[in-house]
């Protein structure tokens, strides 16, 4: 196995519990031993900056991550803006003409902003934007989707249900150059390291793309089978460390 330079890591079911804040220590132990060993560690998150930043200072992050689902790369410390892919306004506006009729709650905003969809209007949208972002009606989603495929060079990442909100679920849009694979590109250009000697973890549709641009590729025991399937390892569940045993056999031990 070839030396691993970076990692490049999901968060929401991998480095943390989906939507949670709080890794394990067993999590924290493993991201010091690994950053002390002078690896680098990046995220590659569909989060905003500004949902992951204090999660990312608590746990050492430094240097460029990942965000927006792959629209952006953003100096984690600073929230400089290092590298981006956004949808243009005309574009935006006609996203969000398609989700608002069926959305409770969205972000259509250059910086993290959720809203009551009722208090969105399109007049108000005057500036580029990383990606739109509507919990929608789960029962109105393949009517949105078919809809949204109607535009050019979309992303659409599917969207999961809410336990605490039966009958929505989330869809994430972004430009079709906007995903983990293309920022990852970018990422090592940044970093100046080599597809082989990057390790990519996760767990989630939307880590498809990361797998594909990765030389090592660890799914969680969590993962959904297609990404199991592209991977060369499979660890534990998050819910079982399995980022730290990812850590400590491939990385530390290798």
């Amino acid at each position: 196995m070839n030396t691993i330079e970076l990692i490049v890591t999901d968060i929401d079911g991998t480095l943390v519990k989906v939507g949670g804040h709080a890794p394990s220590a067993t999590v924290r132990r493993a991201m010091r031993d690994v950053q002390a060993a002078g690896v680098l560690v990046a995220a590659a998150t569909a989060r905003p900056y500004e949902a992951a930043r204090d999660l990312f200072l608590e746990l050492g992050f430094a240097g460029p991550s990942i965000f927006d689902g792959g629209a952006s790369i953003r100096d984690v410390k600073t929230g400089e803006l290092l590298w981006q892919n956004w949808l243009e306004l005309p574009r935006l506006k006609a996203i969000a003409a398609i989700l608002l009729p069926h959305a409770a709650t969205v972000d259509l905003f250059p910086t993290y902003k959720m809203v009551p969809a009722n208090r969105a209007i399109l007049n108000t949208l005057t500036e580029a934007a990383p990606y739109a972002w509507a919990l929608v009606r789960e029962a109105a989603f393949l009517d949105i989707q078919k809809q949204l495929q109607g535009l050019p060079n979309l992303n659409i990442h599917p969207g999961v249900g809410r336990p605490d909100q039966p009958g929505l679920i989330d869809v994430q849009i972004t430009d079709i150059g906007s995903n983990k694979f293309h920022a990852l590109t970018e990422l090592r250009k940044l970093m100046g390291t080599a597809k082989k000697q990057t390790l990519a973890i996760g767990d989630s549709s939307n880590d498809l793309p990361l797998f594909d641009n990765a030389g090592v590729k660890i799914a969680m025991g969590n993962a959904i089978p297609e990404l199991k399937a592209l991977a060369h390892h499979v660890v534990g569940s998050v819910d079982q460390d399995g980022w730290a045993e990812a850590v400590e056999r491939f990385v530390l031990n290798s």
